[in-house]
């Protein structure tokens, strides 16, 4: 079989190429938005914690889940590791960030809880965001 080389199967060839490229892309990192912000307690920085992102399912969201790390007050999803936006159930963790010595000679670097585990419900924007959390003191 002889292997003839013409003009529109270079067309094809490339459009495939393409295609194939950019179809990629897009199941991989389309639609993913970071969401960054600043989280206080009792209007104070949060020292040390976590933040993380479900998608609420209750309410028709299946995007993806991420955590991000809370460190003085500051928490910032990864490049490319987001959110879709729409609503999310949120699981704030949250660390007075003052090391402590924890069982077998090791240190929790974390700190003690300032408080429970508290879930928020948000309804995120299909867009890179800020997104302030007040967390009010509790009783």
């Amino acid at each position: 079989m002889k292997f003839r080389y013409t003009s529109q199967a270079f067309s094809i060839a490339v459009i495939l190429l393409l295609g194939a490229t950019i179809g990629c892309g897009q199941s991989t990192s389309s639609g993913v938005y970071s969401v960054s912000g600043k989280i206080t307690y009792n209007g104070k920085p949060i020292p040390r914690g976590s933040i993380t992102f479900s998608p609420d399912s209750k309410k028709s969201n299946q995007g993806p889940g991420v955590t991000a790390e809370i460190k003085d007050g500051q928490y910032e999803t990864f490049a490319g590791k987001g959110t879709t936006g729409g609503p999310y159930i949120l699981l704030v963790q949250a660390y007075d960030g003052v090391p402590i010595a924890s069982g077998e000679g090791g240190m929790d670097l974390l700190g003690k809880p300032l408080f429970s585990p508290m879930e928020l419900e948000v309804d995120l924007p299909k867009q890179n965001a800020t997104h302030d959390i007040e967390i009010p003191k509790q009783r």
